[in-house]
């Protein structure tokens, strides 16, 4: 297990890497080529194994934005960078970031499945105020945060609109779930789950 005080920098570490994962699926032709999106939504976190209770995922705000890469031609597999938090009043909000790797088939005429798996980091930040002990007082303790890696999955619909001219908007829905690695020794993996609401919004910088 990697010390907690040292997490905190290899953490970051660790996203700079993916970005970097990211960033080089395509060649300096290919990028001339695709669109970058900026995908944003709104979400609802919750501390819940998998599609238990949906209805605390609709308890907990958050937000979140990002991006996507084309990994193929097809233009249905890629590689995303997401930023977000949330406030959980209870169990504590967060930050957290994340690169995945997506699956997105067409179903019907203009709507696709996202299918999803990745890794990411969180920090957690305790919901109360800590207290340590020192020379038999107790004393507040400063709430940085707990670095923890996390590992993602999920899936969702989004409607995909012809393209008409070179902006276009795809509103989504996804239901994630996130495995949050080494939260405390009582809790090894802590299962969390998130209700996204979004829209992606492309500009296309080349013309076919």
């Amino acid at each position: 297990m990697i010390p907690q005080q040292k997490m905190k920098y290899y953490c970051p570490l660790f996203f700079l890497l993916l970005l970097n994962n990211a960033f080089g699926q395509n060649t300096g032709a290919e990028i001339q080529k695709t669109t970058i999106p900026i995908v944003t939504s709104i979400n609802f976190q919750a501390i819940a194994t998998p599609f238990h209770n949906l209805e605390n995922n609709l308890r907990n705000p958050g937000l979140r934005i990002g991006s996507e890469f084309h990994l193929s031609k097809k233009r249905n597999t890629f590689q995303t960078i997401n930023l977000g938090f949330y406030n959980n009043k209870y169990n504590g909000g967060a930050l957290y970031a994340s690169s995945e790797f997506m699956y997105r088939p067409k179903i019907y005429r203009t709507l696709q499945l996202e299918l999803k798996f990745g890794l990411g980091m969180i920090d957690v930040f305790l919901p109360t105020q800590p207290y340590v002990m020192n020379q038999g007082k107790w004393e507040k303790a400063k709430n940085n945060g707990n670095w923890n890696i996390t590992v993602n999955t999920g899936f969702g619909f989004v409607y995909k609109p012809k393209k008409s001219s070179t902006r276009n908007l795809s509103p989504f829905i996804q239901y994630d779930i996130m495995g949050i690695v080494g939260y405390n020794k009582s809790i090894p993996v802590l299962p969390t789950t998130f209700l996204n609401m979004g829209c992606r919004f492309e500009i296309n910088n080349a013309k076919k």
